[in-house]
């Protein structure tokens, strides 16, 4: 690889154009690209320029060392400074990755992963101004025909298009040192997403949708860390609103307080089925029905000391959606389902041993002998029962 395919591959990895390169550096647009068709050389001035440009070690761009992916760490790192307590569960993370992406190249398995949005959906720069956050999320939402009421199972919908999401425990939000996810767009992997088990269940999917927006929209910054300390950066702040519209749409939320309200005075019982039924947790709906002034600001105040897994037992609704887990260890359900399949094809096909399968996803092989290669368990009798009961 000569220095121009370099200059090329780290240019369109920092999500810019030749007109960018060439705007940012004060010289014409041609110059850069006559260095990517290597008709020019750039001075070592303009390499060294080029490199902070596009957060690259010079020395790889002038093919005198091997990507240093580490390197590119510590763009998350710097947002870790004050979490040393869970540093070390994002270099697991982060080691993984790379574990990862060399897996794919020697098994020769793909992964479709994005580096950058969908070509209308790109919009070519880090968008901040959270007044846009609506519109946008709204478009995303058609771009991909989700509709205006529940989304899907966001951590199947973004396995789906190619982002990996892993599950770690990062500790209480609210805490000193707890965060809530990150986002970090892999050099050979594209857009990856960590999350905080450790919170509700609805409190992940907010985290998903928030990370969601990191991708689409900040990529350029290729890592962005989640947390209290950050939750004022205007990338935050766009991407806590672009959460919220995209999970509970606010044209759809008032429609839906209407024909309640109509059927008598909404209260947070109701304010809990909302919730249900946008599939978020009963805080982020509180939340929705402050900011779009659906409620005042003392019924805010008085529902959110309400249990929303006890209310959830007496409206019949599964109070495990609403109820924080227990932290335990997490095995298997670190990795998304996509990952699952790769390795249990990997091992059939005889391209990796049931010990590298241990070794890469850091699990004892038993648990790869029988959660990922057992045979799947018969239907429970009440499960029978219930194919018996269809006619036909």
């Amino acid at each position: 690889m000569g220095l121009g395919t370099r200059l090329k591959e780290r240019r369109e990895r920092a999500a810019m154009t030749q007109e960018q390169t060439a705007h940012s550096l004060g010289i014409p647009r041609e110059l850069v690209s006559m260095w990517e068709n290597e008709n020019r050389i750039p001075s070592r001035y303009q390499v060294e320029e080029l490199a902070k440009l596009y957060k690259v070690e010079k020395e790889y761009l002038l093919g005198q060392v091997d990507l240093n992916e580490q390197y590119e760490r510590t763009i998350l790192y710097r947002g870790l400074q004050d979490h040393s307590a869970i540093k070390p569960v994002f270099e697991g993370w982060l080691d993984f990755l790379d574990k990862w992406a060399s897996f794919l190249e020697q098994t020769g398995y793909r992964h479709l992963g994005p580096g950058r949005p969908p070509r209308s959906l790109d919009e070519g720069q880090v968008i901040t101004d959270a007044r846009r956050a609506s519109t946008l999320a709204i478009t995303v939402r058609q771009h991909f025909k989700l509709g205006l009421d529940k989304m899907p199972n966001l951590y199947t919908f973004l396995d789906e298009q190619g982002i990996l999401v892993y599950r770690a425990p990062l500790g209480s939000i609210s805490g000193d040192d707890g965060v809530s996810g990150a986002f970090y767009n892999h050099p050979k992997l594209g857009y990856c997403i960590i999350v905080n088990c450790d919170t509700a269940p609805g409190r992940q999917i907010f985290t998903l949708a928030h990370e969601f927006a990191h991708a689409y929209y900040h990529y350029q910054l290729q890592g962005i860390v989640s947390s209290k300390d950050e939750c004022k950066r205007s990338e935050e702040v766009f991407a806590d609103a672009f959460s919220a519209h995209f999970l509970v749409p606010g044209k759809e939320l008032r429609r839906l307080v209407k024909e309640h309200e109509e059927q008598g005075e909404l209260d947070h019982y109701k304010a809990l089925f909302l919730a249900a039924w946008f599939g978020v947790s009963y805080g982020t709906l509180l939340v929705r029905l402050k900011h779009e002034r659906l409620i005042q600001l003392e019924q805010y105040e008085e529902w959110k000391q309400y249990s929303p897994s006890a209310m959830a037992q007496q409206m019949g609704l599964n109070p495990e959606d609403f109820r924080i887990p227990q932290r335990k260890t997490l095995l298997l359900e670190r990795y998304p389902f996509s990952i699952h399949k790769k390795v249990r094809q990997a091992i059939t096909n005889g391209l990796i041993t049931i010990d590298e399968a241990a070794e890469l996803l850091d699990i004892e092989t038993s648990t790869i002998e029988s959660d990922l290669l057992g045979n799947l368990p018969k239907p429970t009798p009440e499960e029978e029962q219930e194919f018996l009961e269809f006619p036909g």
